[in-house]
């Protein structure tokens, strides 16, 4: 039996697209059948069912985003990076409700392996996150003595709470002073514990 062959990058594209809108109850397999071009069949074949490809789809986000992440980090002066990309969840966020979000808050309590999966998410970018913090010790920008730990808890308090805002329709400009405030009372040490 040949395999079916189809753009994967197209289809978790697609199913991205309508889970982040609609969540994943609402989302019908017919919607998903349209969206992506894929037969029922090729669907089932690919990923399973419908959780398998939310699944496929949740990796992808998280593969995606921790590009554009470590791309926004890899900026030479660590707290202009860290600005960078919070700058840059805000602007995605702007563009559609946040799927990893929404999924934890639908389906979370009843799928412990989706949690997970979500959670290891959150844990990655708090690393990064102290990763940037502890760059920013050694290049002058932050005391030496500041609690990475707290900071690194504070920003990504920040970080979801910028999401929350972002999709209660609040806009980019006030959002991002926000966070200029929040690189600004780094760069003062006026942040640090």
């Amino acid at each position: 039996m040949r395999s079916a062959e189809f753009d994967r990058q197209h289809v978790l594209q697609q199913a991205m697209a309508l889970f982040s809108t609609k969540g994943y109850a609402k989302t019908t397999m017919q919607e998903l059948v349209s969206a992506t071009g894929l037969h029922p069949g090729s669907l089932y074949a690919a990923f399973g069912n419908k959780r398998g490809l939310l699944t496929a789809v949740v990796e992808h986000y998280i593969d995606t985003k921790r590009a554009r992440r470590h791309a926004c980090l890899a900026d030479g002066d660590a707290l202009a990076g860290i600005a960078a990309y919070m700058n840059q969840v805000v602007s995605d966020t702007l563009s559609g409700a946040c799927l990893l979000v929404r999924t934890l808050m639908e389906l979370a309590e009843q799928d412990s392996a989706l949690q997970a999966q979500i959670q290891g998410n959150y844990q990655e970018v708090a690393a990064d996150l102290q990763a940037s913090l502890r760059r920013a010790q050694q290049q002058g920008l932050l005391a030496m003595d500041a609690d990475l730990a707290m900071l690194t808890t504070w920003l990504t308090v920040t970080l979801q709470g910028l999401i929350t805002a972002a999709q209660c329709k609040r806009g980019p400009d006030e959002l991002g002073r926000v966070i200029a405030l929040q690189i600004q009372a780094l760069r003062q040490g006026a942040a640090a514990p």
